[in-house]
């Protein structure tokens, strides 16, 4: 995986759903930032470089290894980056306590453009 934009600008997409990804992806392209997808938790511990991660963008249900079960494990391995947890089933108390746990915040879907890069912009510029 090769690094073509300024420190600070990627962020890892993880999300099942082709339709979300595809479009995030797209989306944050035009501001600038160098986006990683991936389909699965599986596959984003498999193939990103954790170097490189700046902010993460995580969705919550997955199958296989959940959003939330991600974020913990990376934070058990030392990997500190801003989160954004996104879902569609709502801000529940697990999802509180799990955004609370791990630092992470929640992104109700569908969200507004905007509302998702002053998110990161806000998680980018906190580091």
């Amino acid at each position: 995986m090769s690094y073509k934009g300024p420190p600070g600008r990627i962020v890892h997409l993880i999300d099942d759903d082709f339709a979300v990804r595809d479009s995030t992806k797209l989306l944050l392209q035009t501001t600038g930032a160098d986006v990683y997808a991936y389909s699965s938790g599986k596959e984003f511990l498999n193939d990103a470089n954790l170097d490189e991660i700046r902010c993460l963008i995580v969705d919550v249900d997955m199958r296989g290894i959940n959003g939330v079960d991600l974020l913990d494990r990376l934070r058990r391995g030392g990997i500190m980056v801003p989160a954004i947890f996104i879902t569609a089933h709502g801000n529940t108390a697990d999802l509180r306590a799990a955004a609370a746990r791990t630092g992470a915040s929640v992104l109700l879907k569908p969200f507004k453009p905007r509302e998702l890069i002053a998110r990161i912009e806000d998680a980018l510029h906190a580091n």
